[in-house]
């Protein structure tokens, strides 16, 4: 770095208020999973934007409508830190669907499984509870071809990492190397 530059950085000092308003965040993986753990444990609360979206959907099997691209694969981490549950973001032309899912599954009947089969709805994402790695199941894989969708992405609720997969395991192994 230039020493106009250095000198620039040293010279503001930032404070927490200001650091939490800024327009674009950088964080560490390591940051994320410390604030995954700190909710898991009890330590620590979601901020007021992800808990307005829990308060939504408070039980397995509830689902509501936000405007598109409200919600981000790295909120369902931090739903699923705080419950133990799955989360699913679907994405329609208009809106997203947050669905609250179970601690083993997110599972779509009735109309939102026709909107997913008739390609109305597509699968964003969803988060796995207990896995600091996530894999995608072998149920994951046959539900992209169940409702003919190539990928998606499935996030850690531990530590915040994201893995894209599809139908097969030859497709998610391209996808994320196509992505570094």
């Amino acid at each position: 770095m230039c020493p106009p530059v250095r000198k620039a950085f040293e010279r503001r000092r930032f404070e927490i208020d200001e650091l939490e308003n800024a327009s674009i965040v950088l964080e560490s993986t390591a940051s994320t999973r410390v604030s995954l753990e700190a909710i898991r444990e009890g330590e620590a609360g979601l901020n007021a934007h992800r808990q307005a979206m829990l308060n939504r959907v408070p039980e397995v099997g509830d689902f509501a409508s936000f405007k598109r691209n409200v919600l981000e694969l790295k909120d369902l981490a931090y739903l699923t830190a705080k419950t133990g549950d799955e989360f699913a973001i679907l994405r329609g032309k208009d809106a997203d669907i947050l669905f609250h899912g179970s601690s083993t599954q997110c599972r779509f009947i009735d109309t939102l499984a026709d909107m997913m089969s008739s390609h109305k709805l597509e699968l964003v994402g969803h988060s796995h509870p207990g896995e600091d790695d996530p894999i995608p199941s072998q149920g994951d894989r046959d539900a992209l071809k169940e409702i003919g969708q190539a990928r998606s992405v499935v996030v850690s609720g531990r530590t915040g990492k994201m893995r894209a997969f599809g139908q097969s395991p030859f497709d998610e192994i391209s996808w994320n190397d196509e992505k570094r």
